[in-house]
């Protein structure tokens, strides 16, 4: 099996490395990189047409590249007839491409966004619950992770730190991706965001995005280089509260607990462990496919909707 990477960044690495644990049989990367040396003894070239030359096919590419790149390398490919293409997020442009194209995609058998946490197992629960109210009514909706990457001495060194919106089109595209998943049909009535300069550092290091469904759910949205590391996750039903913490899930339950006054008290919280893997799940789900050599209904992953909410507001 060959292997096609638009890239060899850090995120490139990592995929290769879920994909060295996940394929047992014999395969051989290949990366388009701005340097044609071997790094780390893989194969790296200046164009796709170099790639072609050598390998002659490739059996999937992981696009890679940086976000403004996603859209013509995916073409590239496309023009290649690759059969299974990941197209990292943002994948800004691609969701429209596809729906306003007319160009013919025949030899294009499965496409999928990476945006991995749809992929996880808590949040995928979580959204069962939602979709079969299980929980009751969702009121609030609550999404945190930060970690402080821009305090690190190197930072100012760093691509994140050239533009304002860089936090938002990194870490707090995910969280957005997370809340349209989990709410599904239901949309947007009122939103906007903010971000934050750091005081510290002068940094713009905080994206905040608040907003409320037409089901009037209320959605909360912190994402954050300038704070101490967490992730959370944390839902408030009618008679559930619900909590991810990339490691394990609470739910909280039911509301009606009462003392011997009649008095509400707090429910006993029932604990469950659930490490989040990361990008492997979604990396296994892909090449799941990619190995059956089927056809499968696009994975677009709400891309399109979470371009539009970071660049509207």
């Amino acid at each position: 099996m060959n292997i096609l990477f638009y890239g060899y960044g850090n995120h490139a690495r990592r995929i290769k490395k879920c994909l060295d644990k996940y394929i047992k049989s014999s395969v051989s990367y290949c990366f388009i990189n701005k340097s044609k040396e071997k790094i780390n003894d893989v194969d790296c070239f200046n164009s796709i047409e170099e790639c072609f030359l050598k390998f002659k096919e490739f059996k999937c590419v992981f696009i890679t590249s940086p976000n403004e790149y996603h859209l013509e390398h995916l073409k590239n490919c496309l023009n290649y007839n690759i059969p299974y293409i990941y197209v990292e997020k943002p994948a800004i442009g691609v969701e429209e491409y596809f729906k306003k194209s007319k160009t013919k995609t025949n030899n294009l058998k499965f496409l999928q966004v990476g945006y991995h946490y749809n992929y996880s197992f808590a949040i995928n629960k979580l959204k069962n619950i939602i979709e079969k109210n299980l929980a009751g009514s969702l009121l609030r909706l609550d999404l945190f992770f930060g970690k402080g990457l821009a305090f690190k001495d190197d930072f100012k060194n760093q691509w994140r730190s050239n533009h304002k919106k860089a936090i938002a089109e990194t870490l707090g595209c995910h969280l957005l991706n997370i809340a349209l998943h989990l709410i599904g049909q239901d949309t947007f009535l009122s939103n906007n965001y903010e971000i934050k300069k750091s005081i510290e550092n002068s940094f713009y290091d905080t994206y905040h995005f608040y907003g409320v469904t037409k089901k009037k759910v209320l959605i909360s949205i912190s994402a954050s280089w300038g704070s101490p590391l967490e992730e959370f996750i944390k839902a408030y039903f009618s008679n559930m509260i619900w909590e991810y913490d990339m490691k394990h899930i609470s739910e909280t339950y039911p509301r009606d607990c009462f003392d011997e006054n009649g008095l509400f008290i707090k429910p006993n919280s029932k604990i469950e462990n659930s490490f989040h893997e990361g990008i492997s799940a979604s990396i296994s789900s892909f090449m799941d496919k990619v190995h059956t050599n089927q056809i499968y209904k696009y994975e677009f992953n709400n891309s399109a909707s979470t371009s539009e909410l970071l660049l509207k507001g």
